[in-house]
């Protein structure tokens, strides 16, 4: 029997283990797959390293930068890009119209002067409209929330959104659009990569001296008896449980839930990622860490260069790219892995980063969960969820535990809280 047993070896799971130890508590940690690290995990193909997605580390709390400052680092400035039709446009692109035809930045301005008054209606589409006018909204946001979130922008509501969209004044959109010298607005100014080892290796100091405990998928909780059942017939007490499991997931394992909460935690749904990875022959694909796309026509809505992120990640005189498309029960992946990374060239061959020849090495996986999605009235579902799992003495943490749009950093926190809650702290 545990003192607490905690489900998901991923940040949050590994920080709420990392503090019960700090503390002088037993914490045992069960992970159903055979490694750590959840989606900040990596992988390799014939000498390329790929992390599960564009991680790069930064932070505004105190506790986490002191990991981050654990690792030999290699400091980032921010530079995304934003690809459109053969144009490249420096992100944020609302404020950085200069490449666009000298008509076309007429009519996004005058859009942007003449946007409507805010309401208070909670509406993504409409807020996108208020805050940058109706032309830079349809043709960039709004286009991009479809590849994003799979969803249409009025689907959704404002919750999500904080600081992660930059809102221009007039000044910066008219200097934007006559200059290319523009200052840089993204919301962190450094990001951190490890030297070696992939982004995981950030977070391998909160594993040292747990107990982990792989190949160990639940299967049931029972609270009554305080127990998790396994797929393997196992079974382990607790005093405590933290669960870093998608909400979803979790609500399916206990019995007896009110029909209420089941068809709340039915209604929650997340995005879906399909990572297609190249390694290439090629010495400097990109010169920009991550771009977005706008083209429809091109599936993935992301890419980034672990290559330019650690020279490390690829051999010498190569590099590599990494393509994210986003699927959702509302818009599902029509494509086999073979079929969307052969798009997936032909893009890179579309958008002239090098030909099907300079692909030496790829690999096309799928993430289940990749964003939890705010749709109209969900934090008023998922609340309510929320309270079942605690009124049922269970502790959520992270960002599927929580189902929240947490950064790494934020699972970090959410982790360690669970023991403030725990009263062990």
């Amino acid at each position: 029997m545990a003192e607490v047993v905690i489900l998901g070896a991923g940040v949050a799971g590994l920080s709420a283990a990392f503090h019960l130890k700090e503390a002088g508590k037993e914490a045992v940690v069960f992970e159903k797959n055979e490694r750590f690290g959840g989606l900040c995990d990596y992988f390799t193909i014939n000498g390329f390293l790929f992390d599960s997605g564009a991680h790069f580390g930064f932070s505004n709390n105190e506790p986490y930068s002191k990991i981050l400052g654990l690792t030999d680092k290699i400091t980032h400035r921010p530079d995304p890009f934003n690809y459109e039709q053969g144009r490249w446009l420096k992100h944020p692109v609302q404020n950085n119209l200069y490449p666009l035809p000298a008509q076309e930045k007429v009519e996004a301005i005058k859009s942007f002067v003449e946007r409507p008054e805010m309401s208070e209606t909670g509406d993504y589409g409409r807020w996108l409209i208020e805050k940058f006018g109706e032309v830079i909204a349809r043709r960039y946001p709004a286009r991009y929330t479809k590849k994003y979130w799979t969803v249409p922008p009025e689907n959704l509501s404002t919750a999500w959104v904080g600081n992660r969209l930059y809102r221009p004044s007039l000044e910066e959109v008219l200097y934007g659009a006559m200059s290319d010298t523009t200052p840089q607005t993204y919301y962190f100014r450094e990001m951190f990569y490890p030297r070696r080892g992939g982004y995981r290796t950030f977070i391998e100091p909160l594993a040292e001296g747990i107990d982990l405990r792989f190949g160990k998928e639940a299967v049931l909780v029972d609270t009554g008896n305080k127990y998790v059942e396994f797929s393997d017939g196992s079974r382990e007490y607790y005093d405590y449980l933290v669960s870093s499991l998608p909400l979803p997931e979790l609500i399916a394992m206990l019995e007896d839930v009110p029909k209420e909460v089941e068809e709340a935690a039915g209604s929650l749904w997340a995005t879906s990622t399909a990572l297609v990875s190249l390694g290439l022959k090629v010495p400097e694909v990109i010169e920009h860490l991550w771009f977005y796309i706008y083209d429809e026509d091109i599936l993935p809505a992301r890419v980034h260069s672990p290559s330019l992120k650690a020279h490390a990640n690829a051999p010498e005189g190569y590099s590599s790219l990494q393509f994210e498309t986003y699927f959702s029960k509302y818009k599902p992946l029509e494509l086999s892995p073979e079929n969307l990374t052969e798009h997936v060239v032909g893009a890179l061959e579309k958008m002239k980063l090098a030909t099907a020849e300079d692909v030496v090495a790829s690999d096309c996986r799928i993430l289940p969960y990749a964003n939890v999605v705010f749709d109209h009235g969900m934090i008023k579902r998922r609340d309510f969820v929320l309270e079942h799992i605690k009124s049922c003495g269970i502790i959520p943490v992270g960002r599927f535990g929580e189902w929240d749009y947490l950064w790494t950093d934020q699972s970090f926190l959410s982790g360690r809280k669970a023991l403030d809650i725990c009263g062990m702290l």
